[in-house]
């Protein structure tokens, strides 16, 4: 009895770390949300430290806009500078890294840059 004891232990243990990803927990731009002009940057913060390994940011058509190097540090929080002047339309910036538990993670942000308001 006390063995398969051990063995459920051992599954559920294996099973836990199966999901122990380090996610995105929030980013500035938010996904999905509309901004104004100038965006001067992409905050990516994840759940826990990571290294960035890769970070893109595009307008609707593909056209790439540049952004700042990519940090060698491990951190949780990233601020890279968004280079280019960002004109009214749809984006969207994809990220990649590494989290402590040595599985890449990628993703997705899209946003929106609202047109300036008339005066």
């Amino acid at each position: 009895m006390k063995q398969w004891l051990y063995v459920a232990v051992a599954f559920g243990a294996l099973a836990s770390s199966a999901y122990a990803h380090t996610p995105l927990a929030a980013s500035t731009p938010a996904a999905g949300s509309t901004v104004a002009a100038p965006v001067k940057e992409l905050v990516l913060e994840f759940g826990g430290e990571v290294r960035l390994t890769a970070v893109a940011l595009a307008d609707s058509t593909g056209s790439k806009k540049a952004v700042g190097e990519i940090p060698t540090a491990v951190a949780a929080k990233f601020t890279l500078p968004v280079r280019d002047e960002l004109a009214p339309g749809d984006y969207v910036a994809t990220w990649r890294a590494v989290g402590a538990d040595t599985h890449v993670i990628s993703g997705e942000i899209h946003f929106k840059v609202a047109a300036p308001t008339p005066r």
